[in-house]
């Protein structure tokens, strides 16, 4: 028999694995120094690969290269050639930063660029200095740099249970893994105690302190333990990806991990582990966020938390996905069901009732949903004083507090109107001879029309609570009075309680529901909307002013589109919001289209990234701009003004980008 054929995904498969090495080709190459701690020697061991390459005559600079005051570091920096620092100023105290722009001139076949997992001063264009790293390899530069393990974003809760500290600098996994080399420095633990004492590492106070909490041997041990596995797991993935590529292996593992994000402070660790078992498993990678009522009205402080917890997502590789609905477990468990996914990773839930009882929690809910679904459920070792913010039963009393809060008049109007008109109504039917029954259930009909014509829970309540002292006040002997002679009259009062509760409970809940499915339903519309005006655009302008207008009818914010003719940048059309001054308007178009703005559009158009206000580069600007990809190519940069500096949420922003994909394909036909 023959060899058997490639099926269509696998085609599919190297095709894109081509694709991937022709780019590669035309990056510059990443070689990345690993160590499991200060002092194992990684910038020793990268001025020493300089000065080899030195020596084959190739041209080599030094971009930033922290020598600690080691002397022997600085030895090895002879006869490197290297790039002045570029000095920022930050809270009265001049910074030495790495100069890209210099770099970038200078373009040196490898340039040095230490400690990749470092922070930048405010001022400078990207936040972090793997961002300044990934912009020279796209533009042809070799890099050499280093990072010890504890920086790697995924691995960040596990080195914290182990040393306790929490490391703030921290680099995306895709950095680590995409890079062409990685050249572990390793070291015995008892080497680097040695050196640290002999004072080669820090300064004798500094080193001290060091040894008696971060330098001990078995966090040492553990440290390196993690390094080495790191290396092997990476070692693993990359023989397993060109098994793919060169058709000798499967093309999917047929696995699919799914986790959830929310606004708990322990949502992290779950993503973090949750992308551990996808690059163990080499599966597909989602993050669903299910979006509700409550969630919608967090306030400001928990609204970020969420949206760190997305962002960390995205960093990990996720697919990031919104969905909509009151049931959490039915809508975690049909998502897995559409999207075929095979392993679940959510956190531990601790919700309890009264008398210390259990409370269904979700992953019951989702088992009952998804039978057929693994359920990984990861337990919270974090001290709880840490997360008391969101600990249920006080979140429970919050939301309580500022529903009272948050009621307006008007609904507390309503409520008394019908409650009235239901009194009025069993007075009537009493001068009928209508037995008691009936006046029952006029009130249990108001406490159902108070729950669909106002907002929440608490008015419903309060309408169930009003029903029955009023009919025990109006309607039961002794009359105008809360005392009942009648035996039956307590289960009469308890049941109609109970009946009231349940009715305006679902009133509610079928109320909520359609408000989810009218959200949809916009999402829809804009969408359809968006496509069916741009087929009908057939210049560039059009599209332009197309993209504008839908921006601006979801956000009422400023846009200006930048659009690229013949390889060059056009002026900017700006499209200012509703509301503004007409006095003001020539200024702010002036201010928004500024000289620097328009850099922050020309970087976005050079390297095909978002950047701008709430991003990681350039965050100083007034607008946040994002590109308008035609397959490789930027064809148009779409920057929207934020005056509050606060970034778009999930769902509009979604919605945003989906219309620029759309965008880009009528840009290509023009």
């Amino acid at each position: 028999m023959g060899e058997e054929r490639p099926s269509p995904e696998q085609l599919l498969a190297r095709i894109h694995a081509e694709n991937e090495r022709i780019q590669k080709k035309e990056r510059g190459k990443l070689k990345i120094f690993l160590g499991f701690a200060a002092g194992t020697g990684k910038t020793y061991a990268m001025l020493q690969a300089a000065q080899d390459l030195l020596r084959h005559k190739v041209d080599v600079a030094a971009g930033y290269v922290e020598p600690h005051a080691r002397p022997d570091t600085s030895a090895m920096m002879k006869g490197l050639e290297t790039i002045p620092f570029l000095m920022v100023e930050y809270k009265g105290i001049r910074i030495r930063e790495f100069d890209l722009d210099a770099a970038l001139k200078r373009r040196p076949r490898v340039l040095l660029v230490d400690e990749l997992a470092h922070t930048n001063a405010p001022g400078c264009r990207h936040q972090k200095r793997y961002q300044d790293i990934e912009e020279l390899l796209e533009h042809g530069i070799n890099v050499y740099t280093t990072v010890n393990i504890q920086h790697l974003e995924s691995l960040n809760d596990i080195v914290e249970s182990i040393t306790g500290i929490e490391v703030k600098e921290r680099i995306p996994d895709r950095i680590f893994d995409s890079a062409d080399q990685v050249k572990l420095v390793d070291i015995e633990a008892e080497e680097l105690i040695e050196r640290m004492r002999d004072g080669k590492i820090y300064q004798e106070i500094q080193a001290q302190r060091a040894l008696q909490n971060f330098f001990t041997r078995d966090k040492l041990v553990a440290l390196r333990e993690i390094a080495l596995r790191r290396m092997a797991d990476r070692v693993n993935y990359l023989a397993e990806e060109e098994r793919k590529t060169m058709g000798t292996g499967e093309f999917s593992s047929g696995e699919h991990v799914l986790t959830c994000v929310s606004p708990s402070p322990t949502n992290a660790k779950v993503i973090r582990t949750a992308a551990r078992l996808a690059y163990a498993f080499h599966a597909e990678f989602t993050a669903l966020y299910v979006e509700n009522r409550n969630l919608r009205n967090m306030d400001e402080k928990t609204k970020k938390r969420r949206d760190e917890n997305l962002r960390l997502a995205r960093t990990l590789g996720a697919k990031v996905a919104t969905v909509y609905g009151e049931d959490v477990a039915r809508q975690i468990a049909e998502y897995a069901k559409i999207e075929n996914a095979t392993k679940l990773v959510i956190g531990r839930t601790n919700h309890r009732l009264f008398l210390g009882q259990k409370k269904g929690t979700l992953a019951d809910g989702i088992n009952q949903y998804a039978p057929n679904l693994d359920v990984y459920i990861i337990p919270d070792l974090k001290n709880r004083e840490k997360c008391g913010s969101y600990k249920p039963g006080r979140a429970s009393v919050t939301k309580v507090t500022k529903s009272i809060g948050k009621l307006s008049r008007e609904d507390f109007l309503i409520m008394a109107v019908l409650m009235a008109v239901c009194t009025s109504a069993g007075f009537l039917m009493r001068k009928l001879g209508l037995t008691e029954s009936n006046i029952i259930m006029i009130y249990l009909l108001g406490v159902m029309a108070t729950a669909a014509m106002t907002e929440g829970y608490i008015c419903s309540v309060f309408a169930s609570l009003s029903s029955v002292l009023l009919f025990n006040y109006f309607f039961t002997r002794p009359r105008f009075s809360l005392r009942a002679y009648g035996h039956s009259y307590p289960i009469t009062f308890v049941m109609m309680l109970l009946v009231g509760f349940f009715s305006s409970y679902m009133m509610t809940k079928i109320q909520r529901q359609s408000q989810e499915n009218a959200k949809r339903a916009y999402r829809t519309e804009i969408l359809l909307t968006n496509s069916r005006k741009l087929r009908r655009a057939y210049t560039m302008e059009a599209v332009s002013n197309e993209i504008a207008a839908q921006i601006q009818k979801l956000l009422n914010l400023t846009v200006i589109v930048y659009l690229k003719k013949d390889d060059r940048i056009q002026r900017p059309q700006i499209y200012l919001r509703k509301g503004i001054h007409e006095a003001q308007r020539d200024e702010l178009a002036l201010d928004y289209t500024a000289k620097t703005e328009q850099a922050v559009a020309a970087w976005v158009f050079g390297n095909g990234h978002r950047a701008g206000c709430t991003t990681h580069t350039l965050p100083g600007a007034k607008a946040i701009y994002l590109p308008v990809m035609g397959g490789e190519n930027v064809t148009a940069v779409v920057g929207i003004v934020l005056e509050e500096k606060r970034e778009i949420d999930v769902f509009e922003y979604d919605i945003i980008m989906a219309m620029l994909d759309e965008a880009a394909l009528v840009l290509e036909r023009v």
